[in-house]
């Protein structure tokens, strides 16, 4: 079950997954902390998918869809204000899996360069890849930026366009960078 301080998952349109956290429930309605870059009031009326990992198993997503019914700059608990995203559940919480593509894991026919660095991935799907970077590693890139790929799978080259949704480090900022892209158009795979 889902927790006030709970780490959240929001799926604000399809490819777009913002994070965030639950600050406060009330019967069927949840008090998000607002996202980066914040959703702005058009968004009111909307309905997104809230989604997150249990304590119990931290391998199965669950998630619920919701409708967007407030945005504030000064939602106050606990003494304290805040920009928050405030949502009323319009479904049950079930099991549920945020790819819409298959994942391949990093195989020796596939690789992925970037101009002429050669990038290592995790996983890569027809419409994204969890691309790795050395820290450190130049150009400076950020969420929402794009970058030009070439894509060599055995005999096929994709030059694509990708991009960033999420970005973060493993082992401090000095780890290495991990970038979530999407396609600009899919691929075969």
């Amino acid at each position: 079950m889902i927790e006030v301080g709970q780490t959240v998952d929001v799926v604000v349109e399809h490819g777009v997954i913002k994070h965030s956290s639950i600050q406060d429930i009330s019967n069927d309605r949840f008090v998000l902390l607002q996202v980066v870059p914040p959703l702005p009031v058009s968004y009111i009326g909307k309905i997104i998918i809230i989604t997150y990992l249990t304590k119990k198993d931290r391998r199965i997503r669950h998630g619920f869809q919701a409708i967007i019914t407030e945005i504030c700059e000064g939602y106050v608990t606990v003494g304290r204000g805040f920009p928050a995203i405030i949502v009323k559940s319009i479904s049950e919480s079930e099991v549920c899996d945020l790819r819409t593509h298959e994942r391949h894991a990093n195989r020796p026919e596939i690789r992925i360069q970037s101009g002429t660095d050669t990038l290592d991935f995790t996983d890569i799907s027809r419409s994204g890849a969890h691309l790795v970077r050395d820290a450190g590693g130049t150009p400076i890139l950020k969420v929402g930026d794009t970058m030009s790929l070439t894509i060599s799978i055995g005999n096929f080259q994709y030059d694509r366009q990708a991009r960033i949704i999420r970005q973060w480090h493993t082992k401090g900022t000095d780890g290495p960078e991990h970038l979530a892209v999407i396609f600009t158009e899919e691929i075969s795979i």
